[in-house]
Parts: C-alpha cells; sequence; structure tokens
C-alpha cells in the first residue's frame, strides 16, 4: 500500500483515485507496485513490459517478477513500455486483477513469507486509457519521486532492526560476561 498506491494519489486522474483509494485506505482492497521484472531487475529504464496503444485501451504483455503484495493485490501500479527504449519510454499504469490475462504466482522466498512475493504475468491485458497514471512516457519520474520515500522507510526499517541486533547482542554478553573474563 505504501509504494503502490502513492503514484495514484500523487499522479493518477480523479477518475483513478475515486476508483482505487477509498478501497484500498479502507482495507477492502490492496495494491502493490510492479516496476521489477526478471531480466532487468530494477533498472527502470531497461524494462520490457509492452503496453502497446490500440486505439481507446492499451494491450499489455510482460513479467514482473518479486512483487510484494503481488499474489493478494486487487490493483498493480504498473510501469510498461509505451515509447522508446530508456526513460523517455516508460509509462505508469493501473492494472486490475479481474482483467482478463492478469496471472500472479506466489514465489517461495527466504525470510519475507508474509510479504506475498509473486510473479506476475501480464498476457494480452486490455487496460482503458483512463487506467493511465499521469501521462505517458513520464512514468520513469513518478517510479524515481515513490522511490524517494520508499528508500527512506526502507533505511529507517533496516536502522531499527541494526540497533534491536545489538541491544541484544549486549544483554547476551552481559549474561555470560562472567564467563568470558579475561583473567
Amino acid at each position: 500500500m505504501s509504494i503502490g498506491l502513492p503514484p495514484v494519489l500523487l499522479f493518477g486522474s480523479k477518475h483513478l483515485q475515486d476508483k482505487v483509494a477509498k478501497a484500498c485506505l479502507s482495507g477492502d482492497k490492496g495494491i502493490c507496485l510492479g516496476i521489477t521484472e526478471p531480466h532487468a531487475g530494477s533498472d527502470v529504464a531497461g524494462l520490457k513490459t509492452e503496453a502497446r496503444d490500440m486505439g481507446d485501451h492499451y494491450l499489455v504483455n510482460g513479467e514482473k517478477k518479486w512483487i510484494t503484495q503481488g499474489y493478494d493485490a486487487d490493483f498493480f501500479t504498473v510501469a510498461c513500455r509505451t515509447g522508446g527504449n530508456g526513460m523517455a519510454g516508460v509509462s505508469l499504469l493501473l492494472i486490475e486483477r479481474d482483467m482478463p490475462g492478469v496471472t500472479t504466482r506466489k514465489m517461495d522466498v527466504m525470510g519475507m513469507f508474509g510479504s506475498g512475493t509473486s510473479y506476475i504475468t501480464f498476457e494480452d491485458v486490455k487496460v482503458p486509457k483512463s487506467n493511465l497514471i499521469g501521462k505517458e512516457n513520464e512514468g520513469f519520474k513518478y517510479i524515481m519521486y515513490n522511490f524517494n520515500h520508499e528508500r527512506l522507510g526502507i533505511i529507517m526499517q533496516a536502522t531499527r532492526l541494526a540497533r534491536v541486533c545489538v541491544e541484544e547482542a549486549f544483554k547476551v554478553s552481559s549474561r555470560f560476561g562472567s564467563y568470558l573474563s579475561l583473567d
């Protein structure tokens, strides 16, 4: 929710915000961010999932891997290639789980069992143009903006967990201090 919903709230149309925000914030529906791909990793400028312009909709084909909460999400904020190579050809689309051609499968990952890590496949998914988040081919900057708060949260979490580890190490060492005397 903290990484999939912000692009919709910050850059999405009122139509998308009305469709997604209340349902997600109330806990009735879930949303995730679909960026990482099997062959590109987190190289956003190198992603290959394609959204071809078909007039009134996009036709999306591609794969996303290691997507947190993707297994259970109802909505996917997805980075797609709508233009040429590199940063300038990336757009964000809101894809809905119930759209034909969306498949998710849970991945067995070490240590993050509750995160719903998944592999998502989009096969000829028809996405209405009204599900474009922001402007076409400007998705790269939206993603980078979104990464700022995501990375800050990860830093805070890692720092806190490191502090807990140090505290626990001191507690254990103080219990065994008399056994570890240098005398």
